[in-house]
């Protein structure tokens, strides 16, 4: 797996990520430290998203935490939404690993060894801090 690897610090990760490659293509994520935790809160939706029940300031990914040596994750929020209805029906956060290809490009897999990602991401921004 050439150029895959572990985020070495969670400042890595901090920035502006879009989603890449499904049907929530064009997302945009922040991510930044809040309260004592690393969040990434959604800041651009897409039609897809909001009709699957998806709104702007859901933190998308919580608890990013891990180190260089036992690898990296986070919890990713799901939702399940009648879209018939336009009702949320239930929330839920699943366990994802995170590997980063070379320094833009993030990768969500539900295994430790990143065969198969779920979700890609390519940093799109930095954060600005005053």
């Amino acid at each position: 797996m050439l150029g895959i690897r572990n985020p070495q610090t969670a400042k890595e990760l901090e920035g502006i990520w879009e989603r890449v490659g499904d049907e929530f293509e064009g997302c945009l994520v922040k991510v930044f430290h809040e309260d004592d935790e690393w969040i990434g809160q959604l800041i651009v939706s897409t039609p897809a998203m909001l009709d699957a029940g998806w709104e702007i300031g859901d933190k998308k990914w919580r608890q990013i935490e891990g180190d260089p040596h036992e690898g990296w994750h986070l919890l990713d929020l799901r939702k399940q939404y009648d879209t018939q209805n336009r009702k949320l029906i239930s929330t839920d956060y699943a366990h994802y690993w995170i590997s980063l290809f070379g320094t833009r490009k993030l990768r969500l897999h539900q295994s430790k060894v990143p065969l198969f990602p779920e979700q890609n991401w390519k940093k799109v921004g930095d954060l600005i801090v005053p």
